[in-house]
């Protein structure tokens, strides 16, 4: 049995391939099961892992289908893989090492305890199993970023350590060979760089391992305003003293570099006989942790890797204030307090805290130094020498050091230790870019608690058995483990009183008064996000202020420009501020989205009575930027219908749109917020922005099938029209409710609204919708079992487009009456009905309906049995869908297309195109899957 995920999805039983379905949903759950073997997943981080944070209302019943596929496929393994149900998610039963994963991290184990040439092969054979980028196949790059950031450095790690072992068996131009392709492909990766170096010079290429020195340089110094990494400097100047300690060593030292300075020895030596000082300075260990699983595994391979290394390796742990950075350092430090002989150092470097004073290195030094036994007396006067002198006392030494709550870069720098085989921690409320880059620290970002991790977390601190009462709490506190916390130390303070009743009390109140405790500013949300908050930037601050403002849950980078009255390059740069500060993360390329309290802060900040002119301007930047570009992807989207849309202030740039697709793109990564959009304009007295939004979005809930979101806003938005007393936007809505109703399959109130709609326009004389509208109501006539009336109808709408001169509409009109023929039973009529349709449709230039014409005249030709025609219109229209991106389109055509072929007799190439039809279904969640899969098998059974 083997399986493969380090590359594309496959698996193999018997040296057979396995088929694993085309879904790339399927294969990405079975991905996420093997790379945790013979361990539960939960239903909600399969979820998570699929859809990111706007999974579909059926999520839950698609990953059991799935999964109940992905069972079958593993039944012909003869019981070596088997997918169990576990608890609230599922266990993939297999051996770890017919993961090409598992067994990658097997290998390069045994080869770094090998010696020689053996350590080689290892390194070899576990490097070979990467075909690629892990999940290329099956998941966006987000996705696997997530999953595979750490073993893409890990894989990085290898070569870099098989690249030692030849450098120490004296093959330096195989070496070198390998190093200078890859210096070309990593070239800011300093480890590299100092091989590349390393081996230049002991080829006797001094002057191009300084280039190469200098290359990196002035690449991270361009890019980041940063120098290289202190060894790679050591490294540097040895070369150009020609120490003779980089010369060549023979084969099975133990360093490829030896350290080019000794640290002199500042610090008195203990006594004969006594033992250095060894601290013991961790806090107590937060009761009742729970999660964090992948975090403390990612503590556990650094520390493995620095004792193996005998470098320091330091790990910075990011995120949001209350989101348990600390609780993950101390739990994570007592439970491998023995891996640290030599002791472990704790400091709070008060980054974020109510003195507003983060601690300078200048306080933190000595105290580190006095923790490690200097007595105050012998503690050197200048920051540098004090730095020096805590370098030299943790050289060599198994030590934790866990610096917490630092404000930046510069703070902890001083403060890292020397050659130490343990580990360095840093917690911080910012990212600490300049720690990764220059010092190589590995960052460690937390998000919440999974849902189920915060029940726990919930059920430990209240012994709460009760499932609903655990949920709604730990949902309440935003999955925030401080949060959790204070909620729950409130709810022990009322002992009578329900949980469930107490959530419900605190739902009615200031959302962050809930999450205010008594004893001091750290148990204090709102206190603990203000910090936060103090410490940015002006600009920045006004931007967290804003950003509240937002109707929806999350925010693109030019809705954020809009609603600060920036360019797109500013919004950039102060959205990157705050993702740094952790007070808003990104979901996506482009996207940002607040923590639901740390939202709740932003809402209370933005509604302080000195913001108000700020909040009228940026409420109607984003109502008005939102107006405007929802018109403008409405225009590219359906361009022949009438619209109302008047003409942008002149403070907003609504998004231009150079295609169809580019529209249709953005609507999808806004589909979120145009709702939420349409009760914010309503809410801010600007019913006439409601209302023309609710139209316009309507042309893209259409195409993409949203008819809940459809209905939602078209209620609103007629409520809005009639308001403002506005009868001929009053007739739009009702249309366009109607419309909606109709593609709900609720015929008779669409019908209802339709007629409404045509007496409002009626009665102020408007016709510009009239013949739009008699065309839908025919469409309802129709599917409701009325083509006699819906023929006529469609006929009074193709008078009326002619009439306008639209010919969009009356192709549109013509291709309706054309399906009223062939369900009238008048094939030879329909089929001239679709040509005059497709000859108007095709004079408009609109490649969408173009497409949609000619799939339908194919089903005419078909109903006349002249199936070769139908073929040919088939096909063509299958390459329009492509290049629209009609998806559903494109499917119901492949799906016509193979009913021609088999009657044709082409049987196999008819399956070909049922199968590719049933992967769009699928992909789309549509119940037409079914049908397609039926045909599948009776065309089996008839082989």
């Amino acid at each position: 049995m083997e399986f493969r995920i380090l590359g594309s999805v496959e698996a193999y039983s018997a040296g057979v391939p396995l088929d694993l379905g085309t879904r790339r949903q399927q294969r990405l759950v079975l991905a996420v099961l093997l790379l945790e073997p013979n361990r539960a997943v939960p239903m909600d981080r399969l979820i998570d892992l699929v859809w990111g944070s706007t999974p579909p209302a059926s999520a839950r019943g698609t990953v059991q289908a799935l999964v109940s596929r992905l069972r079958t496929a593993l039944r012909g393994t003869d019981g070596l893989a088997e997918i169990l149900h576990r608890g609230t998610g599922y266990l993939l039963r297999v051996d770890p090492l017919s993961v090409d994963v598992h067994r990658f991290t097997d290998l390069v184990a045994r080869a770094r305890a090998a010696d020689g040439e053996r350590s080689v092969e290892l390194f070899d054979r576990a490097l070979a199993l990467w075909r690629g980028d892990p999940l290329d196949d099956v998941a966006p790059p987000q996705t696997r970023d997530r999953l595979f950031g750490g073993l893409r450095e890990a894989r990085w790690a290898a070569v870099e350590d098989r690249l030692d072992v030849l450098v120490r068996l004296g093959r330096c131009r195989e070496a070198l060979d390998e190093l200078t392709e890859l210096v070309t492909e990593q070239p800011l990766r300093q480890r590299l760089v100092g091989q590349l170096m390393l081996v230049l010079h002991r080829q006797g290429r001094t002057g191009e391992a300084l280039g190469a020195y200098a290359d990196l340089r002035a690449r991270l110094v361009a890019e980041f305003g940063l120098d290289p990494a202190g060894e790679l400097r050591d490294l540097q100047a040895a070369i150009l003293r020609g120490d003779p300690a980089l010369d060549a060593l023979p084969a099975g030292t133990a360093r490829t570099i030896p350290p080019v300075v000794e640290a002199p020895a500042l610090v008195p030596r203990p006594a004969a006989g006594q033992p250095p000082v060894r601290p013991a300075e961790l806090p107590h260990s937060p009761d009742g942790f729970v999660g964090r699983q992948a975090e403390l595994a990612a503590l556990d391979a650094q520390l493995d890797a620095g004792q193996r290394s005998g470098r320091p390796r330091i790990v910075v742990i990011d995120g949001m204030g209350g989101i348990g950075k600390t609780a993950l350092a101390l739990h994570w430090g007592h439970r491998r307090r023995d891996a640290f002989a030599d002791g472990q150092l704790y400091l709070d470097l008060r980054g974020f805290s109510p003195s507003d004073t983060p601690m300078t290195p200048a306080e933190a030094l000595p105290r580190l130094l006095v923790s490690l036994g200097v007595p105050p007396s012998a503690i050197p006067p200048s920051a540098d020498s004090q730095a020096a002198r805590l370098r030299s006392l943790t050289d060599g030494r198994r030590m934790l050091i866990v610096l917490d709550n630092a404000y930046d870069a510069a703070q902890v720098r001083p403060l890292l230790p020397g050659n130490v085989a343990g580990l360095v921690v840093v917690t911080s409320r910012r990212r600490l870019l300049g720690l990764v880059v220059r010092e190589q620290a590995v960052p460690l970002g937390l998000a919440p608690l999974r849902p189920a991790e915060s029940a726990d977390l919930v059920a430990g601190c209240l012994n709460e058995s009760r499932p609903a009462e655990r949920e709604a709490l730990a949902d309440y506190c935003g999955h925030m483990p401080l949060a959790i916390r204070i909620v729950a130390a409130r709810a022990l303070e009322l002992p009578d009183r329900p949980l469930g009743e107490l959530v419900d009390e605190l739902r009615q109140g200031r959302r962050l008064d809930a999450f205010a405790a008594s004893d001091g500013p750290d148990t204090n949300l709102r206190t603990v996000f203000s910090w936060s908050y103090r410490s940015l930037s002006p600009p920045a601050a006004g931007l967290f202020r804003r950003l509240a403002l937002h109707p929806g849950q999350g925010v693109g980078t030019p809705a954020v420009a809009a609603l600060a009255g920036i360019d797109l390059p500013r919004a950039r740069e102060l959205a990157g501020e705050l993702t740094r500060a952790s007070l808003l993360h990104r979901t996506g390329p482009d996207r940002y989205q607040f923590h639901d309290l740390v939202g709740a802060y932003a809402t209370e900040l933005a509604g302080a009575p000195e913001h108000a002119e700020e909040r009228r301007l940026a409420l109607r930047r984003i109502l008005d930027w939102y107006l405007h570009t929802v018109a403008a992807a409405e225009r590219m989207l359906q361009p022949h219908r009438p619209r109302f849309a008047p003409a942008p202030p002149p403070l907003v740039e609504p998004l231009p749109f150079d295609s169809y697709a580019d529209a249709l793109s953005w609507c999808e990564a806004e589909r979120s917020s145009l709702v939420p959009v349409v009760r914010a304009a309503v809410a801010n007295g600007l019913p006439g922005h409601a209302w023309q939004v609710a139209l316009a979005a309507s042309a893209y809930w259409y195409i993409a099938k949203r008819r809940e979101d459809w209905l939602a806003a078209g209620g609103i938005g007629l409520a809005a029209t009639r308001s403002l007393g506005d009868q001929r936007a009053e007739g739009a809505l009702l249309m366009s409710m109607a419309t909606a109703l109709c593609e709900s399959r609720r015929y008779p109130e669409a019908i209802e609204l339709y007629q409404e709609s045509l007496r409002v326009q009626e009665a102020i004389g408007y016709r510009d919708w009239r013949p739009t509208t008699l065309n839908s109501l025919a469409v309802a006539h129709a599917e409701s079992g009325r083509p006699d009336h819906a023929l006529a109808t469609f006929a009074l709408a193709r008078d009326e487009h002619r009439l306008q001169g639209n010919r969009w509409g009356e192709g549109v009109a013509l291709q309706n009456m054309a399906q009223c023929h062939a369900l009238l039973g008048e094939p030879e009529r329909a089929v001239a009905r679709h040509e005059e349709a497709l000859t108007a449709v095709r004079d408009t230039g609109d490649r969408y309906a173009e497409a949609i014409c000619i799939a339908n005249l194919g089903e005419a030709h078909a109903d006349l049995g002249d199936h070769e025609r139908a073929i040919r219109r088939f096909r063509e229209a299958v390459q329009l869908h492509v290049s629209t991106g009609n998806a559903h389109g494109r499917a119901r055509t492949l799906l016509a297309l193979g009913r021609s072929l088999a009657e044709r007799g082409d049987t196999d190439a008819a399956r070909s195109c049922w199968r590719e039809a049933l992967a769009v279904f699928d992909e789309l969640g549509d119940p037409e899957a079914d049908e397609i899969r039926a045909l599948l098998t009776t065309a089996c059974h008839q082989r």
